[in-house]
């Protein structure tokens, strides 16, 4: 798989999820509905990020780049950033 997709294209899929329950209406799901699957994709995002903070740090351990983890990590810490300034 290719870097940028690994590093990028994934985890956007996270904040664009966030976007797609933002954006639906209240009627499809319920209110209660909508907010656990915020909080669910919230969650798994930042599980995530803590998971590539962890996985960069052992690349510099070892001596190499860790760009890719760190773009990573910013893009899966998005969807909390969302939630904290929508809420």
């Amino acid at each position: 798989m290719r870097p940028f997709v690994r590093h990028v294209g994934i985890p956007t899929l996270a904040p664009l999820a966030l976007y797609a329950l933002y954006l639906t209406p209240v009627t499809v799901f319920g209110c209660l509905n909508r907010g656990l699957m915020a909080l669910g994709v919230v969650l798994l995002s930042s599980f995530g990020a803590f998971a590539t903070i962890g996985l960069a740090m052992r690349e510099r351990l070892r001596g190499r780049s860790a760009t890719w983890w760190l773009l990573s990590t910013l893009i899966l810490v998005l969807p909390l950033v969302m939630i904290v300034s929508l809420g």
